[in-house]
């Protein structure tokens, strides 16, 4: 027997990040109702800089044909000679043969490169696209009660909201996946990684003397012992992110995620590198070190009944590959196509099945790859510096590099949503 469902479709968002405010816009664009349901007093992003492959940009040009371009327009990229370029990854001490700050290789990602973009000011260009008008603020969701006929979502401060289905878009500490999986299931909390990054963003002009001028303003790995380091320009090349990452493999003896003023744990775990990243770190004062925590166990499924996670609440990763926000972005593109199959009066519970299963046949695979490879590259990064490298890993790591990288940025999204529709198709018995 067919399930009856409420009146009208309306599908609540939880979480009013990059992640949802990018499946708002999915949504409006396909005429679906929708309320965003955010924690905060308005749209807020913590962090800085963000990396978006040329799989994210187009994902944002998918959900909305004006979007692309726009949020390209608004990333800071290398120069014009070197747009291309993902990374320059080099020596970050030198190495038998090799010199401190030797380029080793160029990950190039045609069409866009490095494209990177400050956290809130991509945030702002999605929320204005969006709108605030079905944007409800100060919603801290504490439960989620399912019936036959609809989602009931219930508030920290006593109210409460109905919907025909939620969709939880509220990152790593998702109140939408512990609700899904319940508290003592493995998957519901994050767990430490084995690293973590001391972080600083410095200004443009302080690190093109520190390093020179080529090497600031071009996106930048650097191997060395038992570490690596990231930096690249944001801000419209007025200032520079950077991250130190160590391995530190021992479990996190602390509560709290950040720790600020590391300068001396910072100076003591890459005492043994090269000049070049002994003058960045004599100019980034001293930062806080950020220990990175991810979903180390997933769950079979991505929904249960009438409710769903995307985004970091369904695949959180380590950002070893600048991948995660590109998944939540292919996310809520093919979500959104699904749920446009759905009747927008009377949709029954058949149909809201049969659409995250779509969503998750094509979804689950793919994002859960990237989750898995992104750990992984912790220590393909880490671990590539010997004091005495040969020629054959360095050779060997070069095709890796490449390999790694181009499933990620090059997979057919459009795609994704036809095969996600056809699987939505066949469960429902349709041809």
């Amino acid at each position: 027997m067919r399930s009856t469902g409420t009146s009208a479709l309306e599908v609540a968002i939880i979480g009013g990040g990059l992640c949802g405010i990018s499946l708002a816009i999915a949504l409006k664009n396909r005429s679906i109702p929708f309320t965003i349901y955010e924690t905060r007093s308005s749209f807020t992003e913590l962090g800085h800089g963000i990396n978006l492959g040329p799989n994210a940009l187009e994902a944002f040009k998918l959900i909305d044909s004006s979007l692309g371009e726009a949020v390209l327009k608004l990333c800071t990229r290398n120069a014009s000679s070197k747009e291309d370029i993902w990374f320059q990854i080099r020596f970050g001490a030198s190495s038998g043969r090799h010199e401190d700050a030797e380029l080793i290789t160029e990950l190039v990602a045609p069409p866009t490169g490095n494209a990177t973009v400050v956290r809130n000011e991509l945030l702002q260009l999605l929320a204005d696209k969006a709108g605030s008008k079905n944007a409800r603020f100060n919603k801290k969701l504490v439960s989620l009660e399912e019936d036959d006929e609809c989602v009931t979502l219930r508030f920290a401060d006593g109210t409460h909201a109905i919907a025909t289905v939620a969709i939880g878009c509220d990152g790593i500490h998702s109140a939408v996946r512990r609700a899904m999986l319940g508290d003592n299931h493995p998957g519901t909390v994050a767990k430490y990684s084995g690293m973590g990054a001391y972080r600083a963003v410095i200004d443009m002009s302080i690190l093109e003397a520190a390093v020179g001028e080529d090497q600031a303003r071009t996106s930048q790995v650097y191997l060395g012992p038992n570490a690596y380091v990231i930096m690249y320009p944001v801000d419209q090349a007025r200032k520079v992110n950077v991250g130190f990452w160590p391995w530190k493999r021992t479990p996190w003896p602390n509560r709290e995620w950040i720790l600020p003023d590391q300068k001396k744990e910072m100076e003591s775990d890459f005492r043994e590198w090269g000049q070049t990243v002994h003058n960045i770190m004599g100019v980034m004062g001293s930062p806080p070190f950020f220990a990175t925590h991810h979903h180390v166990v997933q769950p079979d499924r991505l929904s249960k009944g009438r409710i769903c996670v995307i985004g970091d609440a369904a695949h959180s990763m380590p950002p070893h590959q600048g991948a995660g926000a590109g998944q939540a972005i292919e996310d809520a593109f093919v979500l959104a196509e699904v749920m446009n199959k759905i009747s927008r009066q009377n949709p029954t519970m058949d149909e809201i099945n049969a659409a995250f299963t779509g969503y998750e046949s094509v979804r689950t695979k793919r994002s859960n790859k990237v989750a898995a490879t992104s750990q992984e590259a912790m220590g393909w990064w880490a671990d590539f510096y010997e004091k005495d490298i040969s020629d054959d890993k360095i050779s060997r790591f070069v095709t890796d590099a490449n390999a790694r990288f181009d499933w990620i940025w090059h997979d057919d999204i459009e795609n994704q949503a036809t095969t996600a529709i056809r699987a939505m198709s066949k469960s429902l018995g349709q041809p």
